[in-house]
């Protein structure tokens, strides 16, 4: 049973044991008012009239699923879709672009909380409430699932995919090789770490160079001293700040596995794709990211045995039933659109059972009622069993701070302990400071 959510609707009842180590293979009705066709398309008559769309989709999955989704789009013959993949360092800083400027596209596919409130407040999005109105009871967590696209009592977008973060991927080969068994506590894993690291093998594959990864492991040690709560509490400047002593030594994790050597070389100077081929190649044990890696692994399966573990819980923790994770894709309609019609067109296909059901076979966890337990291939259903019971979830820092904040402050600042150029006081200090100027 789903509880009551909670401040933003987007705390779920979870059991993070339920999450065991998985093999994985080796080796989202057209509205009044909008403009008319003027081919007339959309009522039976005259050419396809096209639907521009923007997504983050480039790869593995996510490439697979958009693929097959605008393609059942296109065979209805009303409309036809031009696409444009945005590489995901690049997304933030080109629909900000995009929808500030006079010709947007007609959809837009971006990672909803905080960009919801500012685009929306900026006028640049659409009123969805009445298509989720009349679809939510097709989603499963519907309250907490438009957290996502809310703004001062509207719905902005509609919410997609569930990602979780709470997990760590591992080469077995490796594992089994050094004698090593898979870690169950944080102790054990930091054990690990220290014997591939005497045998020469990098323990963990990391590339920080954008910021995100690095905040990614941040989060990972916050939901353990911290708990989702006191973060929540801490971003909303009620109850807790950034300085506060877990927030510290969070920071104070992070920033002693690159002090004793765990991180692969370059983690500073990779990005995410030079550090997920170092993972691929075999030089590194270990490599944290989220559950999206996990549906590229089922069509791009490594030479090796690949394995997904919760993320190990230290013998301290007292949040045991808090994650990491939330809705990570959500799609909206630009305020200056040029195809509003051919834009709820697609929208009302995002969220049929077709598009649904390419969506999670593809190897993503959709928000869609029974289309993961349906649909998703078997190495995902551990991973989305976490998702429907755990006590709190904390999406992304970036997704939830203002730009100045996240994007910068913390990105830039997780990156620079795992470079060992910030101390762990003087990089939650930033923060703080940084929300505390932020409007």
């Amino acid at each position: 049973m789903i509880p009551t959510s909670t401040r933003r609707a987007r705390l779920f009842r979870m059991a993070v044991a339920a999450l065991v180590a998985v093999p994985l293979l080796a080796s989202c009705g057209l509205a009044k008012g909008g403009q008319a066709n003027p081919d007339g398309a959309g009522d039976g008559g005259g050419a396809p009239t096209q639907v521009t769309v923007w997504h983050e989709f480039t790869a593995g999955s996510e490439a697979a699923g958009i693929k097959e989704i605008n393609k059942g789009f296109t065979d209805q013959k009303k409309f036809t879709v031009k696409q444009r993949p945005i590489a995901n360092e690049q997304l933030f800083t080109v629909l900000r672009t995009g929808l500030a400027g006079s010709l947007p596209p007609d959809v837009v596919q971006y990672e909803g909380y905080q960009q919801t409130r500012d685009f929306a407040k900026a006028g640049q999005l659409t009123d969805l409430t009445d298509i989720w109105t009349a679809n939510q009871d097709k989603f499963l967590l519907p309250e907490s699932a438009k957290a996502s696209c809310s703004y001062e009592g509207k719905i902005y977008c509609i919410p997609y995919t569930f990602a979780t973060g709470s997990q760590i991927y591992y080469n077995a080969d490796i594992l089994k090789k050094q004698g090593i068994a898979p870690p169950t506590t944080y102790e054990e894993f930091l054990a690990a770490a220290e014997k591939l690291k005497g045998a020469g093998i990098a323990p963990i594959a990391i590339g920080a160079k954008d910021g995100w990864p690095a905040e990614h492991w941040w989060m990972l040690f916050l939901v353990q001293r911290c708990g989702v709560a006191t973060v929540e509490k801490a971003e909303a400047k009620s109850g807790a700040k950034f300085t506060d002593p877990c927030f510290v030594q969070a920071a104070e994790d992070l920033a002693s596995l690159s002090a004793k050597g765990y991180f692969s070389k370059g983690a500073a100077s990779d990005d995410y794709g030079t550090a997920l081929s170092v993972y691929r190649a075999g030089k590194a044990a270990f490599f944290q990211t989220g559950s999206w890696l996990a549906g590229g692994l089922v069509s791009e399966p490594t030479t090796f045995a690949t394995e997904i573990l919760p993320f190990p819980r230290m013998a301290d923790d007292q949040h045991p039933g808090d994650i990491v994770g939330a809705v990570t894709h959500v799609f909206g309609i630009p305020s200056k659109a040029k195809n509003p019609d051919g834009a709820r067109a697609y929208l009302d296909y995002l969220m049929s059972d077709p598009a649904t059901t390419a969506w999670a076979k593809s190897g993503n966890l959709s928000l869609r009622s029974g289309a993961v337990e349906q649909n998703t291939p078997q190495a995902l259903q551990p991973l989305w069993k976490s998702v429907l019971a755990a006590d709190a979830s904390l999406p992304w820092l970036e997704n939830e701070l203002p730009p100045g904040v996240g994007e910068d402050k913390i990105y830039n600042g997780t990156a620079a302990l795992v470079a060992g150029r910030m101390q762990p006081k003087e990089f939650v200090q930033s923060v703080q400071t940084a929300l505390d100027a932020a409007k």
